[in-house]
Formats: structure tokens, sequence, C-alpha cells
């Protein structure tokens, strides 16, 4: 129930932003300047939609870590008591996680970042560590 919770008022959060976004671009292109501030405007905004999602990213990539680091010590721990379904989660949630630094990387080194695919990054390591925390439950 609460992880329901957390994921609607992150949802939530990832909505208000995009609208927030969508509301400076709208009065940016409504307002009465020239061309050249406009089209600055716009690049502003867009930067700092970048940053806020490549924030998230690394939020997500941090928990992961967390997760990855626990499960890693868990199975050194108990190694013979580790099943193979943890270690497969443990498996997808490294590769998740490394997919995410690579979206996180390109994005800042690119201009207009895929904002989907680093989104789709972010959800795939999302499940990946809610996963791999079920898998450390059992």
């Amino acid at each position: 129930m609460a992880k329901d919770n957390h994921d609607k008022g992150k949802g939530l959060a990832i909505g208000a932003a995009i609208g927030a976004v969508a509301g400076v671009i709208t009065g940016i292109l409504f307002a009465p300047k020239s061309g050249k501030e406009t089209r600055a405007d716009i690049k502003d905004a867009a930067e700092k939609a970048k940053d806020r999602i490549v924030a998230e990213s690394k939020k997500a990539q941090d928990e992961l870590s967390k997760v990855i680091d626990k499960a890693e010590k868990y199975a050194k721990d108990k190694s013979s008591e580790f099943s193979a379904k943890a270690k497969d989660a443990l498996a997808s949630a490294k590769t998740a996680k490394e997919d995410l630094m690579n979206k996180v990387k390109d994005a800042k080194e690119d201009a207009e970042p895929n904002e989907k695919e680093l989104k789709k990054a972010i959800k795939k390591a999302e499940e990946a560590q809610a996963a791999l925390s079920k898998a450390l439950k059992k």
C-alpha cells in the first residue's frame, strides 16, 4: 500500500514538472519579446527540464545502488541460501543501473536528451529495485 502511494506521488510530481515546463514554454511563446529573447528563454527552460530529469535519474540510480549493495552483502553472507530468483533479480538490477548510468551520461552531454529513453531507463531501474527488494525478503 505504501509503495502504491509512493508511485502515485512520484507520478504526480513528474506530471506536475512536465505541466510546469509546458506552462513556462507557453508563456514564453506568447510573451511580447523578440525572437532572440524567446529562443534564449526556451533554451533556458529546456536546460532546467533536462537538469530535473537528470537529477531524478541520479536519485533512482542511488536508490538502486543501495539495494544492489544490500543484495550483494546478503548473497555473500548467505550464499547457499541465496536463491536463483534473487541472483537473477540482482543481475537485472545491475544491468538496469548500468543502462541508467549511460542514459544520464548521454543526457548530460546532449543538448537535447531523449527524455522518453531516460524515463524508460528510470522506470526499468525502479522495477529492478522492486524485484530485488522482493527477492531479498523471501
